[in-house]
């Protein structure tokens, strides 16, 4: 008998652990509107609930566009699932629903307060409606305190976030955003919000977002957090903060690309930001016309390696960035090697607060595009508090008819630096340019 129960307890919990999506609810078959003349949120909800307490299943959305007064709450079990992002769209109407009251923070969203499990949404479209920079603005898939959850093949527009997991709280969350596009990621919540709008988010462990691209948002890609992975995403044209701004513990980012602008004098701010924590990975990417850096280190970002990117067109193409995190803050164990940075507005590599770091076989090619100053001498420039570091088998390159690189590896402390506690210590170099006169030691 014990073992007759323990079995039949067994087959119960299986059936929770691994619910049957056998269940399908087409909306056609139901009293909805594709037209765009009628609210749909109502009717839509009532099909997530009743379907959510039976165990749920596929909710399937024809063609058309669906009007919203209010936001869709999913829940666990629930994949929304529609034609394709050209032929199902959700649009909030900005003259009508319940919008200005509502608490949801996203057009398609969850309730955070408890965990939601296994949502899907997918193959369709987000139109918030929201001018840029307005106010009250709702984001479009805003998915909090998920496990197990995915969203792809969805395109969201005027919205504050446009997509995002947050809220999560475990150590792994298993979240995946896949083959989505962000496009005017543009509105605020309240005036003078801190949170920028953000095209596509994750702030839960455990989380990855591949094949994707954020166009015209204050921010195009945000990360916060732990072990989350980015793969063969574009960000370009933000008008905000940066192409990428990732805040993580094992942060991982391979074959991405960053756009600021169509040319260098158009780019705004940097197009890869990895700031203040342990343990990154930046290979195989790219940042074109950006005025700030194209690859920015902000300290004390540690343990962090840069393999085999590029920048072009930027302002710095990769250095290190101290604001409000003066010395004694530095960041170290920082390995670059095989980076290539092109027309650069200033430096090609530019060095400061680091120790224990080794710059290995970059390349600065074409660089002081906008002029060299006292200050802006180098094409790999080493400032103040750098020790114990070593500069081996770079290249500095001018190959340009009117040269604009004049100086190579260009160590401050030589001739510019006067404090003997900012000064460069221990550093190796191993060095030679093809173009520009070199000042080190």
């Amino acid at each position: 008998m014990k073992k007759i129960f323990l079995h039949l307890l067994f087959l119960g919990l299986t059936s929770v652990l691994s619910p049957s999506f056998s269940q399908e609810l087409n909306l056609s078959t139901f009293d909805i509107d594709p037209t765009g003349e009628k609210d749909n949120s109502k009717v839509i909800n009532h099909l997530i609930d009743s379907l959510s307490e039976s165990g749920g299943g596929i909710i399937l959305v024809p063609s058309g566009k669906f009007l919203l007064n209010d936001a869709l709450i999913l829940k666990s079990n629930i994949i929304l699932r529609g034609v394709s992002q050209n032929e199902t769209l959700f649009f909030r109407n900005p003259d009508s629903g319940n919008w200005e009251n509502s608490k949801a923070q996203g057009i398609i969203t969850t309730s955070p307060s408890s965990v939601n499990e296994r949502i899907v949404v997918e193959s369709l479209r987000v139109n918030g409606n929201f001018n840029k920079k307005s106010t009250g603005a709702k984001g479009g898939i805003c998915l909090r305190n998920c496990q197990n959850s995915t969203i792809r093949s969805v395109t969201t527009e005027n919205t504050w976030h446009g997509i995002a997991f947050y809220g999560f709280q475990g150590d792994e969350s298993g979240n995946l955003i896949d083959h989505v596009t962000s496009i005017n990621a543009h509105a605020f919540t309240t005036n003078n919000n801190s949170g920028r709008p953000r095209g596509i988010m994750v702030t839960d462990a455990g989380s990855k977002i591949q094949n994707s691209t954020s166009s015209h948002a204050g921010t195009g890609f945000y990360a916060n957090g732990k072990d989350i992975n980015l793969e063969k995403n574009h960000a370009e044209y933000w008008f905000k903060d940066n192409g990428y701004y990732l805040i993580v513990d094992n942060l991982r980012v391979s074959n991405c690309t960053a756009k600021g602008g169509d040319t260098p004098e158009k780019g705004f701010g940097s197009g890869f930001a990895i700031a203040y924590k342990k343990g990154a990975l930046i290979e195989n990417s790219k940042a074109e016309n950006c005025s700030n850096y194209g690859f920015r280190i902000h300290v004390p970002q540690s343990d962090t390696r840069l393999i085999n990117n590029e920048a072009i067109g930027c302002g710095n193409g990769f250095g290190i960035e101290v604001a409000s995190h003066p010395y004694p803050e530095v960041s170290s164990n920082l390995f670059f090697s095989n980076n290539i940075s092109e027309k650069s507005g200033f430096h090609g590599f530019l060095f400061r607060q680091i120790a224990d770091s080794k710059i290995i076989g970059n390349k600065a090619i074409n660089g002081n595009q906008r002029g060299v100053t006292l200050s802006t001498r180098g094409a790999i420039a080493i400032k103040d508090y750098v020790s114990n570091s070593e500069f081996v088998d770079n290249q500095c390159i001018d190959n340009q008819s009117k040269k604009t690189q004049l100086y190579g590896l260009y160590d401050f402390s030589i001739n510019q630096i006067t404090s003997e506690a900012k000064k460069g210590k221990n550093n190796k170099f191993k060095h030679k340019s093809a173009n520009g006169t070199d000042v080190f030691q």
